[in-house]
C-alpha cells in the first residue's frame, strides 16, 4: 500500500498537534472551593469564610502561616477592602503538619489531601461585598516539582437580614 505525500503531510500534522496538546496540558493539582459558616446573618454578626483546596495525591500546599524566610511561598489571602465587612483576626489554616525539610534547611508547614483555611469577618453593611485573591504554591512528593497558583473568590451567598 502506497501512502501519498498529502496523506503523509496530514498524518504528520495530526501527530504534531497531538504532541503539542499533550505537552501543553496545565497541571491543576489544587481544586478550590469556598463557603461560609452560615447562609443568613445580621449586620454586626461575625461569620467564617471557608476556603478549601482538594489536592491531588502526592501534592501538598504550603500553609498561610509558613515562615516566608525559610524559603517556600506560603498561601497568601488578600481581601479587597470594602466598607461592608471587617476582618476579625488572621486567616487560620486547619490541619497543618510541620516537618524539617533538608531542601529549605528549615521547618515547613504544609497541608495534604485537603487544605482548609478559615477567616472570620464582621458584617458591617447589608450589601455585603467580599472579594478575595489567594496566591499559593503546591509541590509534589514524586519529583519535587512546585508550581504557583492563584484563585479568586467572591462571597455573595450570605443573605444579610435586618
Amino acid at each position: 500500500m502506497k501512502v501519498s505525500n498529502v496523506n503523509r503531510w496530514c498524518l504528520g500534522l495530526v501527530f504534531l498537534l497531538l504532541q503539542s496538546v499533550a505537552m501543553g496540558q496545565i497541571l491543576t493539582p489544587a481544586k478550590w472551593s469556598s463557603g461560609t459558616s452560615v447562609d443568613k446573618a445580621k449586620v454586626g454578626d461575625i461569620v467564617e469564610l471557608v476556603f478549601t483546596a482538594d489536592l491531588d495525591d502526592t501534592w501538598y500546599i504550603y500553609s498561610s502561616d509558613q515562615d516566608p524566610n525559610v524559603g517556600p511561598l506560603p498561601a497568601v489571602f488578600t481581601f479587597e477592602k470594602d466598607p461592608s465587612y471587617k476582618l476579625v483576626g488572621e486567616i487560620q489554616p486547619i490541619g497543618v503538619k510541620e516537618k524539617y525539610d533538608d531542601i529549605w534547611d528549615g521547618t515547613v508547614r504544609t497541608l495534604k489531601e485537603k487544605a482548609e483555611f478559615r477567616q472570620k469577618v464582621k458584617i458591617l453593611k447589608k450589601d455585603l461585598n467580599i472579594l478575595v485573591l489567594c496566591e499559593y504554591q503546591v509541590c509534589t512528593t514524586v519529583d519535587g516539582k512546585c508550581i504557583p497558583g492563584d484563585e479568586e473568590f467572591e462571597f455573595d451567598n450570605i443573605k444579610v437580614i435586618q
